[in-house]
Parts: C-alpha cells; structure tokens; sequence
C-alpha cells in the first residue's frame, strides 16, 4: 500500500477547513494533519509536520507569494494547493517554476491529485 500523504489546510473560514477535513479523513491515502485558521503559524507548521500538501483558500494575501517560493525553495516536497470558497479557482503550485491551473475538477478528480505520488506531478 502507498504511503499516507500528510496535508495541512490553512487560512480561509473555519466552514471550508471543517468540510476539507470531512473530505479527507474519507481517503484512504490522505492524512489532515494541522488545521490552521490563518497562514501566520503555517511555516512552523510545515517545519513540524514535514507535509506534501498544503491547501490555502483564495484570496490569499498578495505578498505571500513570495513566502511560497521561499518555502518551497525550503521545502521542496511540499505542493500547494489553492482554492477559492466558490469552487471557481484551484491553482497547484508543485515547484516554484510550476503553476497549474485545475478548471472544473470534480471532488474525486481533487482527491485524485493529492493522493498520486509527488515524482509524477
């Protein structure tokens, strides 16, 4: 069996982080392992929790896109996921040169990508 991906969803309203988790905690190969209400504590959180994926909701802050770079410069395992609260945005980053736009993905199609390995992405 394929190793469990750790995730940790971070900022957004607690609605949209409470229903993620629900989403998750069904899949086989996909472990939540930090909730986080805002991304002020989400460098620690990654530091501690080494995860593959980390799911921010959209807008996300202008300046953080700099943060990301640094942090996957840091971290380069770790993918980010963002998302808006309408399902009309979902962007992946999987490198810091890499950005992929996910129009119109169906939930399964989103647990999908999370759970594949991270060398085929």
């Amino acid at each position: 069996m394929a190793p469990t991906k750790r995730v940790i969803l971070a900022d957004g309203s607690r609605l949209l982080r409470e229903m993620l988790h629900r989403v998750l905690d069904k899949a086989s190969r996909l472990e939540v392992v930090q909730e986080l209400p805002s991304s002020d504590e989400l460098g620690s959180a990654i530091k501690r929790f080494d995860p593959e994926w980390v799911i921010l909701s959209r807008p996300f802050n202008p300046h953080a896109h700099a943060w990301v770079h640094s942090c996957m410069a840091d971290h380069p395992a770790v993918r980010f996921i963002f998302l808006s609260a309408d399902q009309n945005y979902i962007k992946m980053k999987s490198q810091v040169w890499c950005e992929e736009d996910l129009p119109d993905l169906s939930l399964q199609e989103f647990i999908h990508i999370l759970e594949r390995d991270l060398q085929h992405i």
